[in-house]
């Protein structure tokens, strides 16, 4: 038998973590940590002492005990006993935060098997922040590639998502095909990767279909936009913003938005001004063969945003033919599109934004009601008189699209995960298994 320990993504969005083991194998799916982890304990400047290693994660219960996963240094002094590296190896379905920041603490003796173009951005956002993944041994493959590990063959591919070098994978066992979707999507830019996934997995006829429900619930409250029609909808606000600046934020791994607001801008005259990490993210990306990008140095239609500081990173230094300020903007509204992430919004003390500038929302709509950065940000708004726009196509299926995929498939079982209903599904499936947290069960 087959047995699936889910340590993460049940009844939540994010957080995955899904150990799967026969005979001697044992693979994690993703290393995530989901979207309200801590809530309960951190806030503001509240949160836990890294220099502590996992001892309040452990001591909260907010990350779970397993033998033989975490390194030595995460280990001390938590009262825990440190054990050898007891897995096989991790499978990262993408780079997001909630299917990869838990890295961090696992022991850099178990291998981690990514996508040449995750590597691309992991190493990019390495360089240009905080983040900080833990030493692994890194082992990149693309679709067409299998990895065999202790009798268990690993099939990945490419599906579409809101960022790119997403997978699903096909895990062979003695059982079967399992089957773990990822993160994945219909109506994006390459709605043909996820096809591709979807033909595949149908020819294997799977025992169990571990599948993301992000969007699968009781109320539908994400606008459906596809990214063409995101595209569309960008392009007549920008039309009718006459001399003004155009702002827009939107996710910063968002590559296929990247290529989007590049378009717009070449389609209405303007010339796009993305952020310096935008801007080393683009320059990397674009020497995957793979991946089509606008080029950041060569484009006359790209400039580079380079805030005042008071000691500049070395890897801007490669933009400053195309480097533009606080000043450039300012004398130049009618002329450009300006990215500007929230935690930038400060900028525009200098830019001084003309009143009535559109600003386009580009991220997931927020539906807490008392969200406190969703209340700043509309306080800066209203401060400079900006005009909101919200235009986004989300990195996930409709829960009516998961239906049809899970009858197209038809799987023995279905499981899901990424989904804060989860029992929604059995409204779509005959055989479907709710997951209980750290309880492992048999395929």
């Amino acid at each position: 038998m087959v047995n699936i320990t889910m340590y993460g993504g049940v009844g939540e969005i994010g957080g995955n973590k899904v150990l799967l083991e026969e005979g001697k194998a044992r693979i994690f799916l993703d290393m995530g940590q989901s979207f309200g982890f801590g809530e309960d304990y951190f806030a503001g400047f509240l949160g836990a002492r890294d220099r502590f290693g996992l001892r309040d994660y452990f001591e909260l219960d907010l990350i779970p005990k397993i033998p033989g996963l975490y390194s030595k240094e995460m280990l001390e002094g938590t009262g825990y006993r440190y054990r050898k590296p007891a897995f096989d190896g991790i499978f990262l379905s993408h780079i997001h935060f909630d299917h990869t920041w838990h890295l961090r603490f696992v022991h850099p003796d178990i291998p981690v098997h990514l996508g040449k173009g995750t590597e691309i951005i992991k190493d990019s956002w390495v360089t240009t922040s905080r983040d900080f993944f833990g030493d692994h041994d890194f082992q990149t493959f693309r679709t067409g590639d299998t990895i065999e590990l202790d009798g268990i063959e690993v099939e990945p591919i490419h599906v579409d998502h809101s960022v790119p070098a997403a997978y699903g994978y096909i895990i062979h066992t003695k059982e079967g095909a399992i089957v773990y979707t990822g993160d994945f999507r219909k109506h994006g830019s390459h709605s043909e990767l996820t096809e591709d996934f979807l033909a595949r997995v149908k020819e294997e006829k799977p025992i169990a279909l571990i599948c993301e429900g992000t969007r699968v619930a009781s109320e539908e409250k994400r606008k459906n936009y596809t990214e063409a029609e995101v595209k569309s909808h960008s392009k007549a606000v920008v039309k009718k913003a006459g001399k003004k600046l155009v702002v827009t934020t939107f996710y910063p791994r968002d590559v296929d938005r990247m290529r989007t607001f590049f378009e717009v801008a070449k389609a209405t005259g303007r010339k796009f001004v993305v952020s310096s990490k935008t801007a080393h993210l683009l320059s990397a990306l674009g020497k995957d063969p793979r991946i089509t990008l606008p080029d950041v140095i060569r484009s006359k239609n790209i400039l580079v945003y380079i805030r005042e500081l008071k000691r500049y990173p070395s890897w801007e230094k490669d933009f400053g033919k195309k480097a533009v300020n606080a000043e450039y903007v300012r004398k130049n509204q009618d002329k450009l599109i300006l990215q500007l992430d929230f935690f930038h919004f400060s900028e525009l003390v200098d830019i001084q934004p003309k009143k009535g500038s559109p600003f386009i929302h580009s991220k997931s709509e927020p539906f807490e009601e008392d969200d406190i950065e969703e209340e700043v940000k509309n306080n800066w708004l209203k401060r400079f008189g900006l005009r909101q726009h919200q235009l986004h196509a989300s990195g996930h299926c409709s829960m009516e699209e998961i239906k049809t995929i899970i009858e197209d498939i038809n799987p023995k079982l279905v499981i899901p995960i990424h989904c804060e209903e989860p029992e929604l599904f059995k409204s779509m499936w005959k055989k479907v298994k709710l997951p209980v947290l750290g309880k492992t069960f048999a395929v």
